[in-house]
């Protein structure tokens, strides 16, 4: 397994590295700044990023999760709004399966999240948004789906707009409540969060996404959670998008391996 999560990692360090080579030779000719529109949006950092959507986002999404003795596949929908100028609302809650040698399994519903964030325009190339994050523990954690915990966190983020690329960057500090896992007893720990992320349109229907998110412990003994990935956003439509993307997990409090497959509607 751990000459796999190796080979992944490598695979998506080359994609995330070769991005901005792409991006500068895409076109020689043409050094006009790319579009990047509202439906150009991160994966991991879905919720903190310095961006908007324009009016509502409807996603579904497939996961498929591969843990060393822990897998979980999951139907998650996210939903955001913004109701007012500069304002965004959202929330994202699944269903899913988990399957375990050693450990209780079984179907269940997960955790629900909650944010809401304020833009604060642009500054030049740079845009920033500060906002705030809830867990509402609604998931099964008899089945590892949740951990029957309250938590409530803030962030700060920005994105800086290159010619033919955006740069995101965000941190966080998120104050974890006591739960249950497995019906065992979990102590809560106040996490801190750092993502950076940068999209590079290939044309006006593709994007390439990179990311790398790591967030310390949450619980006492779950290690911290680590992840690198890369995607694409691929327009098929007015206001419809395919979202894909495979992230590697770095560290014991993730996943080994992450595939995220989703259909956007926006209105």
């Amino acid at each position: 397994m751990q000459n796999s999560r190796l080979l992944v990692f490598w695979i998506l360090l080359v994609f995330v590295v070769c991005l901005p080579v792409a991006a500068q030779t895409e076109s020689t000719q043409d050094n006009t700044r790319l579009h990047i529109a509202a439906t150009d949006r991160l994966f991991l950092s879905f919720a903190e990023e310095a961006t908007l959507v324009d009016r509502q986002w409807w996603e579904g999404q497939g996961e498929l999760q591969d843990g060393t003795g822990f897998d979980a596949k999951i139907l998650r929908a996210v939903a955001a709004f913004q109701p007012w100028a500069q304002v965004e609302f959202g929330g994202r809650v699944g269903f899913g399966n988990t399957s375990s040698a050693v450990l209780p399994d079984g179907s269940g519903a997960t955790d629900l999240d909650l944010w809401a964030k304020y833009h604060f325009g642009s500054g030049g190339n740079i845009e920033f948004a500060a906002g705030a994050i809830a867990t509402v523990p609604t998931g099964d954690d008899a089945v590892g789906l949740g951990f029957d915990a309250f938590s409530l966190g803030a962030f700060g983020s920005l994105r800086h707009h290159g010619d033919r690329f955006v740069l995101s960057g965000n941190i966080g500090v998120e104050v974890n409540g006591d739960g249950r896992l497995f019906g065992v007893n979990v102590n809560g720990e106040t996490s801190f969060s750092a993502g950076v992320g940068i999209l590079i349109p290939a044309s006006d229907r593709l994007t390439f996404v990179g990311e790398g998110r790591l967030e310390t412990e949450r619980f006492s003994g779950f290690g911290s959670d680590t992840r690198l990935l890369g995607g694409i956003n691929l327009s098929v439509g007015q206001g419809r998008v395919f979202r894909a993307a495979l992230a590697l997990g770095l560290t014991d409090g993730a996943p080994d391996t992450q595939l995220i497959a989703g259909y956007v509607a926006m209105f």
